[in-house]
């Protein structure tokens, strides 16, 4: 398999990569999205039945040096990672040294007692109760005993496995579960484990210090202008949420094993592939490291990825078994609007509708939101209107929220696109158009009347196809 993917490497790099390429539709229209999103680099990669088909570069890996993406450039993963931390994981499950259901606290033992609900599986597929973000600052070195003890002094937002909260500060937790089991930091331990055996050559932890050969600058867009990423530590740059370099033929080759269901037994694969089964018998369409969903027909994996100026997106249509991955050096792109546009340029039944928007039957909510809108506008949005979200983390929130809206100007129209049950709650989506831009509001009710999910999705058009608010709840606000 590995012999097979570098030969066609071969084949694309010397027939199609450099920068006389012959144009086709795909190529067309990603510099059009690279010019709109104002994209320095991208990597597309597009694999079939566990084959590469095709690697495609773009645009510069570093603006400064004027080096172009190369298909072994290295993009930060973001948190795409997580995939990659939960095959660890069940490494660790299959070698018998852990077991999914058992408490954290049998392994970790001084983690707060309120954690000894929270089990393996619960940190994996995000329904453990633990806030989105540790409490931490981003540039300040600590260890990861530290970051531990800091995690646990935050409050539980649920009771464990009762809902769903994505949870950035679970994978944390569970790279430290890593190194307290194998003796290795997690990133050293999926070299070793999951890394070298698939081939994935140059896949490694994210160290601004070290000599890198082939890594790209990440690039952050302020006032529209394209800046250098931000500095954060070493610590925060070693924490199992999301701090790898890949690259295009690491992804094509994580790809094919995943495929093939190489590394693990089938089994495992079977956990990783289910859904979060919740306390009052229902489920969130979330695996280990993967969202869960459903696109002509079929079951799709996919996950987002969004650290340091890049952006990722993976996408795997199982009964096509078509994967696309797209990579990008700047936190203004979309990878996933434009790996969803090419899974459709590549098969019609794949094109997403446009959206549309639908009858409000319920214009209180309506009401609701926009009354919440001016009130995040003017900083003046309430703690108690909110639930199981932790202070912090919607102090965050609404601190990004806030400079998007004022960069957003006055608000034109606002339009109900989309209702339904989340989790348990009652889910809404809007598009609203503003002055300078359109935004999506995603928005949900829990059952005693708060408000328990709000994110902010910029789109290009007003009937722009509908992505899932998960794949986007990372998109980083603006700076002043």
């Amino acid at each position: 398999m590995m012999k097979g993917i570098t030969g066609l490497l071969l084949v694309i790099m010397f027939a199609g990569y450099a920068g006389n390429a012959r144009a086709d539709e795909i190529d067309d229209y990603i510099h059009v999205q690279m010019a709109r999103q104002q994209v320095p680099g991208l990597a597309l990669v597009i694999m079939r039945h566990g084959q590469l088909q095709r690697v495609q570069s773009y645009g510069l890996a570093n603006l400064e040096l004027q080096v172009p993406v190369h298909p072994d450039t290295l993009f930060q993963t973001g948190a795409i990672a997580k995939q990659f931390v939960a095959a660890g994981i069940m490494l660790l499950v299959e070698d018998g040294k852990i077991r999914l259901d058992d408490s954290i606290r049998t392994y970790l033992p001084e983690t707060p007692p309120n954690w000894q609900p929270i089990t393996i599986r619960q940190l994996l597929n995000h329904s453990s109760g633990l806030p989105t973000n540790p409490n931490g600052d981003i540039r300040t070195e600590y260890t990861p005993e530290e970051m531990l003890r800091d995690i646990g002094k935050r409050e539980l937002m649920f009771a464990p496995g009762t809902r769903w909260n994505y949870s950035n500060a679970g994978y944390v937790t569970l790279g430290i579960l890593i190194k307290r089991i194998s003796g290795m930091v997690y990133a050293d331990f999926l070299t070793k484990r999951l890394f070298a055996p698939l081939g994935m050559q140059t896949a490694r932890q994210i160290d601004d210090l070290a000599i890198i050969p082939n890594r790209a600058a990440g690039y952050q867009l302020r006032k529209g202008t394209l800046r250098n990423q931000e500095w954060v530590s070493h610590a925060a740059n070693s924490t199992a949420d999301g701090t790898l370099y890949l690259s295009p033929l690491d992804y094509a080759r994580w790809e094919a094993g995943v495929h093939d269901r190489k590394i693990l037994s089938p089994e495992s694969w079977a956990e990783i592939g289910k859904p979060a089964r919740l306390a009052n018998g229902g489920t969130y369409p979330a695996g280990f490291g993967w969202f869960l969903d459903r696109a002509a027909g079929q079951d799709v994996w996919r996950h987002s990825g969004s650290w340091q100026g890049f952006q990722s997106f993976i996408i795997r249509y199982l009964d096509d078994e078509l994967t696309i991955v797209v990579l990008a050096n700047s936190d203004s792109a979309r990878p996933v609007t434009i790996a969803r546009h090419i899974a459709g340029m590549l098969d019609p039944k794949l094109v997403q509708p446009k959206a549309m928007p639908i009858a409000d039957r319920n214009p209180r909510v309506t009401d609701q939101l926009k009354a919440l809108l001016q009130q995040i506008a003017e900083g003046k949005t309430e703690y108690e209107d909110f639930t199981f979200i932790s202070k912090q983390d919607l102090a965050d929130m609404m601190y990004g929220y806030r400079k998007t809206l004022n960069m957003l100007g006055s608000q034109r129209d606002i339009a109900l696109f989309a209702q339904g049950e989340s989790g348990g709650d009652q889910a809404y989506r809007y598009r609203a158009h503003y002055d300078n831009g359109l935004l999506e509001v995603n928005l949900s009710y829990a059952a005693d009347g708060k408000i328990s999910g709000l994110t902010f999705v910029p789109v290009d058009a007003w009937d722009a196809p509908i992505q899932g608010a998960d794949d986007n709840w990372n998109v980083p606000p603006p700076e002043d």
